[in-house]
């Protein structure tokens, strides 16, 4: 014991009211050890307190004559005190509870009081109280009270229906958008356990993605459209089967649960009936795949209408179509551009319906005005594809088809990468095709001419990769591409 707590226990001891047997040695034992003890006669009179005790409530040896155990609880205390001291006293008992007292700077402290009874002669003499403050512990008790309520009102007012689970699965929150959505009261649900939580969405008791988040081990992927993880939190679509009375989509989110040391103590999930938008996506789907069957149709009938004026060149379109889609398939172009390519491509002649059919059947050779009518097809395709709201640039495409990379193509004479890459790919596969089949005034030239003419001119009158790619596809597959005879495709869309 050090000279200080010698002299403060002498000090302490020099307080007590003479005549007082057992209550030095009593002093003198409290005085060695850490605690806020104090004793008391059976008039709750002061006879000895610990330094410890006198610091916490504010307390000098000066005052401890004149000081009474009731003196210690606030007011509105004091009487329930009294009461149970003369109890106490009287049978003898010891006691444990919990209640405030005044702090050192006039506010409250939260303390367990415990108390002995202190023995003189045989007789009770008093008792023994040890204060224990608990103030921070309530303080933190009453904070974590405090941020239960806030979670529980922020899940409650939550637009999507949610639930909460403890890590053995209970219940602890059920909201009242899940009580709307499953039609199931939260007192019927909140402290069950054993996956109650699934029964209104499934009808049976199993785990549920909520479940996967507290067990990973949980395999529940089956039940589900699908599960996509990010980081520690779970999303997925599922169908259910009846929600009040109808069967639903829902969305899901499931995420842990921390507590302070990080550990998982719960998990949370918000449910979404996305029933509605799904259909009217399906529907919106639907009539998408309607309009896109109106637009091939009004792509096939103009295609048939050009080709029905010329039987002479019946079936150049598609089969350019063909060629075309496999040179940008070769290139590894987007589906988008390939798609757009053959439907231009399935059309590109669609302006010949403008140049007479005397021209376009004549079996010599055409004059320069005859020559000049023809050109004007590019123009006019144009022209009758422009208001048709195509996604790609499907007119201008057309438009573009016998532009040259040296410029000296028609109808503006663009050169060069001003030209669309999807009208030079239908430039290279039109001029191809075109020798490769008989006209009125000519016989087919035949493969190998075709291919020597684009060879040549890469670089001058076609671009240069549309031309490898378009060697590079024939030669690697053994092409051969028929003389006006009607063609095969594979599943790939590559001419045979």
């Amino acid at each position: 014991m050090s000279a200080d707590d010698s002299a403060a226990g002498k000090q302490n001891r020099a307080s007590l009211r003479p005549g007082e047997l057992g209550i030095e040695q009593l002093a003198a034992a409290f005085d060695l050890v850490n605690g806020s003890f104090c004793i008391y006669d059976r008039e709750g009179r002061v006879l000895y307190m610990h330094r410890d005790l006198m610091e916490l409530i504010g307390v000098g040896p000066e005052n401890l004559s004149t000081l009474n155990v009731v003196d210690l609880a606030i007011d509105r205390h004091k009487k329930r005190i009294r009461e149970r001291l003369k109890a106490r006293i009287a049978g003898g008992g010891k006691s444990n509870w919990e209640l405030p007292i005044k702090s050192r700077d006039g506010g409250e402290l939260y303390v367990i009081a415990r108390t002995s009874p202190w023995y003189e002669k045989g007789e009770i003499a008093g008792e023994i109280l040890l204060i224990e403050d608990i103030t921070e512990l309530k303080r933190t008790d009453a904070q974590l009270r405090e941020s239960q309520r806030r979670m529980a009102d922020v899940i409650e007012s939550l637009p999507d229906a949610t639930m909460v689970i403890d890590k053995q699965g209970r219940i602890i929150y059920w909201n009242r958008e899940m009580v709307d959505l499953t039609g199931y009261p939260a007192k019927d649900m909140v402290g069950k356990d054993n996956y109650e939580h699934a029964i209104p969405f499934y009808g049976m008791r199993r785990p549920i993605l909520i479940d996967m988040v507290i067990d990973p081990q949980v395999d529940i992927a089956q039940h589900y459209l699908y599960i996509k993880r990010q980081g520690n939190v779970l999303y997925t679509e599922t169908k259910t089967g009846k929600l009040k009375g109808r069967e639903r989509i829902l969305w899901g989110r499931a995420a842990p649960l921390f507590d302070t040391k990080g550990e998982i103590v719960g998990a949370i999930e918000s449910v979404r009936d996305i029933t509605e938008r799904k259909e009217a996506e399906e529907d919106l789907k639907k009539s998408h795949e309607r309009l896109e069957a109106i637009f091939s149709g009004t792509v096939s009938a103009l295609a048939v209408t050009t080709e029905k004026r010329d039987q002479f060149t019946s079936g150049h379109q598609r089969r350019v179509a063909a060629l075309a889609t496999a040179i940008a398939k070769e290139m590894g172009l987007a589906e988008k551009i390939v798609e757009d390519i053959r439907v231009a491509a399935t059309m590109h002649n669609i302006g010949q319906l403008y140049v007479p059919i005397d021209i376009l059947s004549k079996s010599s050779r055409l004059s320069d005005i005859e020559m000049l009518f023809v050109k004007t097809h590019p123009s006019a395709g144009y022209d009758i594809v422009k208001s048709i709201p195509f996604e790609g640039p499907i007119a201008e495409i057309i438009l573009q088809h016998h532009e040259r990379w040296d410029g000296s193509g028609y109808p503006r004479g663009l050169s060069g990468q001003k030209i669309l890459l999807e009208a030079r790919i239908l430039a290279v596969a039109d001029v191809v095709e075109a020798m490769v089949s008989h006209r009125p005034y000519r016989v087919a030239p035949g493969l190998e001419q075709a291919l020597a003419e684009i060879k040549d001119n890469a670089g001058r009158l076609y671009d240069p990769d549309v031309v490898n790619a378009c060697l590079n596809l024939i030669q690697k597959q053994d092409m051969t591409l028929p003389n006006g005879a009607e063609e095969q495709t594979n599943e790939r869309g590559h001419i045979r």
